[in-house]
């Protein structure tokens, strides 16, 4: 065991104890042995974790540097150099979104992100999240309703549970076709008020529902980056409401879409 905690000490997680018997140093010894467990699997989560962060990095900066070279460079034509100062702008937005999205998650696992709870009346909340939205909706030839009892009030922070529902609901238009509807619906019970966002996209594999609320985890890589996606904002959304003291839940099924389930105490 003192050779093993002199591994650990060193970063080498790798260690192997054998199982002891049922005393004091039993104990002390599976203590050690899930200390080393827990230390490699966060290693190894780190590890993915920053190369994610320069792999999400980089692909926009090339773009950046890229296109910025062809408009210095070459005597192009107005609108050709129009189009590329756009794809600029454009991978600016993406590289700003996730710098964003990085810095929240930094004050999340630092505990600096301040979670101010008030008592909120849930219908003229979700009320307005939907004047908000429902423009871009209508653009895309989609709709959002809200369905809603007027009596149920919610104690929790205002700023981030709009982030939570905005960040669900952006996921909804993104993964979903013109002609769909798009529903938040609320109620409550003696022990808790829940939140759902129900869409009619494309929905998630089975396979894929237990990592979405990982860091950087993406359905499909390809079509997420299309749509302006970081593959942070679920994991956000996750520790936000555990923050709350509150529980996430998702269904979905495959061509007829995605349910959002929200759980939080009641008053």
């Amino acid at each position: 065991m003192k050779d093993a905690t002199s591994q650990i000490s060193k970063g080498n997680f790798e260690v192997t104890l054998a199982k002891g018997g049922n005393d004091e140093l039993g104990d002390l010894s599976k203590s050690i042995q899930l200390l080393a467990n827990d230390l490699k699997y966060l290693k190894k989560e780190r590890n993915e974790f920053l190369a994610s962060i320069s792999h999400e990095l980089r692909t926009p900066l090339t773009y950046i540097k890229g296109y910025a070279d062809i408009v210095l460079k070459r005597n192009l034509p107005k609108e050709e150099q129009q189009k590329y100062l756009n794809i600029i702008l454009e991978e600016s937005n993406r590289l700003s979104l996730l710098i964003k999205d990085l810095f929240d998650l930094a004050k999340i696992d630092k505990n600096t992100f301040a979670i101010e709870k008030e008592q909120i009346h849930l219908h003229e909340f979700l009320i307005a999240i939907e004047r908000k939205l429902s423009p871009a909706f209508i653009e895309r030839g989609m709709s959002l309703s809200i369905s809603s009892p007027s009596n149920i009030y919610i104690l929790a922070d205002p700023s981030r549970l709009e982030q939570i529902i905005l960040n669900l609901l952006d996921n909804a238009m993104k993964y979903s076709t013109q002609g769909t509807k798009t529903a938040i619906y609320a109620a409550k019970d003696k022990h808790s008020v829940q939140i759902a966002v129900k869409d009619e996209g494309k929905g998630i594999p089975a396979e894929d529902l237990p990592y979405i609320f990982n860091r950087f985890y993406r359905v499909d890589k390809a079509r997420t980056r299309s749509l302006g996606g970081t593959g942070l904002g679920l994991a956000i959304v996750k520790e936000l409401v555990d923050m709350h003291g509150g529980e996430i839940a998702v269904k979905s099924e495959i061509g007829k879409g995605t349910v959002f389930l929200l759980s939080f105490k009641g008053q």
